[in-house]
């Protein structure tokens, strides 16, 4: 029983910081650009996307891997 209890803790913070990390890997890329106040070009923006290709992708992968630990948390404690 407490061995299932440390499982789901483990699990749990593992799906939790692999969420948090991803949280800032997507927001990286947004934060370092530019200012909140400037504007983009045509030129700006097509390069923009293409940075934001391999964060957002990261980000993705981080998000589902955190996800996959806090659901195995949630079915070990419903096992439980």
């Amino acid at each position: 029983m407490l061995t299932m209890l440390i499982a789901v803790q483990i699990l749990g913070a593992i799906g939790g910081l692999l969420v948090l990390i991803a949280g800032f890997v997507g927001s990286k890329p947004f934060i370092t650009l530019k200012p909140p106040a400037s504007a983009l070009n045509a030129a700006q923006l097509t390069g923009v996307f293409r940075l934001l290709k391999t964060y957002m992708s990261w980000a993705l992968l981080l998000f589902a891997l955190g996800g996959i630990f806090i659901m195995a948390a949630f079915i070990v404690f419903m096992i439980m």
